[in-house]
């Protein structure tokens, strides 16, 4: 299980969690900055990393929502677009072993977002 953070998450974050030895991506190491998001997907959909964004309108873009779709891939719509990356951290250590679940539980492609509580909504 491989967890691939988006652009919009930053460098910062990923970066800790490996050093923590959690097995992470980021946009930046694969991709251009300016590369659309359903031209990643399949990549990451192939991989089979689980994404971890803060891009709330995955499912409202037609053209990404169908990446999502026809790639297979399950992502997970972080809180905290304009947090400090502590908060954004702790948030994700404490619903890390709920997303596991869901990855487990699962097939792809699904959506969920995850609220500054830890509490979860499917989207997709």
């Amino acid at each position: 299980m491989t967890f691939f953070f988006d652009r919009n998450i930053g460098r910062a974050v990923p970066k800790a969690l490996r050093v923590l030895g959690l097995p992470v991506e980021s946009h930046d190491e694969h991709f251009a900055p300016n590369t659309h998001d359903d031209q990643w997907m399949p990549t990451v959909g192939r991989a089979g990393w689980t994404v971890i964004g803060h891009d709330k309108k995955f499912h409202e873009i037609d053209v990404e929502l169908q990446a999502i779709r026809d790639h297979q891939v399950g992502v997970f719509y972080l809180w905290g677009a304009n947090a400090k990356r502590w908060d954004k951290v702790r948030l994700f250590a404490k619903v890390y072993d709920k997303i596991v679940t869901v990855i487990e539980s699962q097939r792809p492609p699904f959506i969920y977002r995850v609220h500054k509580s830890g509490a979860f909504k499917k989207v997709l």
